[in-house]
């Protein structure tokens, strides 16, 4: 979020960026829109959506999209140390769409045990026959017509890995792994499968963030830090939200949300003595 806080004031109020279409981004640009002081507001989005990590899918057929970056500015050392400092994870969703269920009515999760693995351990490398079993299970979705879908969930190296093979590759190794647990070799494989690749995706290389071995909620709020941040009164011109930059709730999509809004309010604070209005609830 890029700001240029008082000291570029005209008629049309202070003049604000918005990086990123994401929950962060659209929670602040949502809160800057209702403040008295109306602000020259611009929101820039580098993909061809606004959501970031959130995306609703209305049929099966995930989008490839192919964009490359174009902000990158200048951040002190001490910012740099955090962002290495703190994990950035992968976590997909596997969804497969069946003509008729396998499961018993009511059913609502379908747990997957592997004798001799550990899903806390990456297998180094992943081999093609292995990718699989880092699945923890599927969640049994709600029947929507004539749909009747599974959701897998699949983590860490297994989980890059999967990203790089085909819809039939990946199609292959499930149906054979109901089969397997199921005990029916005859299981009708599933019609069709919807994925997502995070760790693929030019602008997000992963899903989500989290406290690594060696680092600490410090390193959290250096990454919030705004900038600049030296003297007495910085002007501030260069915000910083995202779900890792929040210290309790990293990770989350409300965390998200939570930290645009911190940082709409810090900079409303820019910009007394115009009394703000009550932010609008959700």
């Amino acid at each position: 979020m890029d700001s240029r806080g008082g000291s570029t004031e005209g008629p049309r109020g202070p003049r604000v960026l918005v990086v990123g279409a994401g929950i962060a981004g659209l929670g602040a640009a949502q809160r800057l829109c209702r403040h008295p002081a109306t602000p020259h507001l611009r929101v820039l989005e580098a993909t061809a959506r606004a959501g970031g990590r959130i995306r609703s899918e209305r049929s099966f057929g995930f989008l490839k999209e192919q964009m490359d970056s174009f902000f990158e500015p200048p951040l002190p050392a001490e910012k740099v140390e955090a962002i290495q400092k703190l994990g950035f994870g992968t976590n997909n969703k596997i969804f497969l769409e069946f003509e008729e269920p396998f499961w018993e009515p009511g059913c609502q999760y379908i747990q997957l045990v592997w004798e001799d693995s550990s899903p806390l351990q990456d297998a180094r490398p992943v081999q093609p026959d292995t990718w699989v079993r880092k699945l923890i299970g599927f969640i049994v979705l709600p029947p929507c017509g004539s749909a009747h879908v599974l959701c897998g969930f699949i983590a860490g190296l297994e989980s890059e890995f999967m990203e790089t093979l085909s819809d039939d590759e990946v199609l292959l190794s499930l149906t054979s792994v109901l089969r397997k647990v199921t005990g029916n070799p005859q299981l009708p494989a599933p019609r069709s499968v919807l994925r997502s690749r995070w760790h693929s995706a030019p602008y997000s290389r992963g899903s989500y963030s989290y406290v690594a071995v060696g680092s600490t909620g410090r390193d959290i709020d250096l990454l919030a830090q705004p900038l600049p941040a030296e003297g007495p009164k910085p002007q501030l011109q260069l915000l910083f939200a995202g779900e890792a930059t929040h210290r309790t709730f990293y990770s989350t999509t409300h965390g998200a949300l939570l930290s645009g809004w911190r940082e709409a309010e810090r900079l409303a604070g820019l910009w007394e003595p115009q009394a703000p209005r009550p932010w609008p609830r959700l």
